[in-house]
């Protein structure tokens, strides 16, 4: 029987985006590991400084390995495994602050620009917004659909780049296969070519930061993915899916 490892997402899977997991909800995931033996992986687009404000460390220890930055960056009991470096391309960083200027959304707050290994993160409402401005963000982007726009502006401009909506706010930018699809290939060095992957996130759709990785399992057949609007629903997942246990 393949060995089963089971794959999260951090941000609007296990949390609210770029907040703290509830006590109550680690209580039940970490119950759920701790019963059923389960070997589970963190799969997340933020870098281990945000990671650790959401997360705290007695989870991270209960898993097998952290995947940061959309799979550039690992880290194993503690201790960085490997890290991808990333060669900027020319204009790339003058084509963001130009998107920026002429951006419609006028409430701007910090970092919009933010080099991460293996990736950069750019958001036009910026990384030190407050939770209210997040959530108008959130809202707003819905109806003007700006980081699709983003996407479609990179990729005209950078066709040699992946670029991919993720969080609430923000858009992930990579070289080609620099995304969440690359830790398929690593964990099957580490656990072998026939390891059964089970992958649970909120971006599972074209475009999205998890549809890489989603799609990577789907050419596998033993391997399958989950889409959830929520931690409340990954908990359901957890508590009730047969399928998914």
């Amino acid at each position: 029987m393949p060995e089963t490892l089971y794959l999260f997402d951090i941000d609007g899977t296990l949390s609210e985006p770029r907040q703290a997991i509830t006590e109550e909800f680690a209580s039940v995931f970490l119950d759920w590991v701790s019963k059923k033996q389960k070997k589970v992986y963190l799969v997340t687009g933020s870098d281990i400084e945000k990671i650790r404000e959401q997360i705290f460390p007695s989870f991270i220890d209960r898993c097998e390995g952290l995947f940061t930055c959309s799979g550039n960056v690992f880290y194993s009991k503690g201790h960085k495994v490997y890290e991808n470096t990333l060669h900027i391309p020319e204009g790339l960083l003058e084509n963001l602050q130009l998107y920026l200027d002429q951006s419609e959304w006028r409430q701007k707050q910090g970092t919009h620009i933010e080099l991460r290994s293996g990736m950069i993160n750019f958001t036009t409402v910026g990384r030190e917004a407050s939770q209210n401005m997040r959530e108008a963000y959130t809202k707003w982007d819905r109806i003007h659909k700006e980081r699709e726009d983003i996407v479609q502006y990179l990729k005209d401009l950078h066709p040699d780049l992946e670029v991919a909506i993720g969080g609430a706010i923000s858009v992930d930018i990579y070289p080609a296969g620099s995304n969440k699809g690359q830790v398929v290939e690593k964990l099957q060095e580490k656990h072998g070519a026939d390891v059964r992957m089970i992958f649970v996130g909120d971006k599972n759709i074209p475009g999205g930061n998890d549809w890489p990785l989603a799609q990577r399992l789907e050419k596998m057949d033993n391997s399958e993915w989950y889409q959830v609007l929520g931690p409340e629903e990954t908990r359901a997942l957890i508590e009730h899916s047969e399928l998914f246990i």
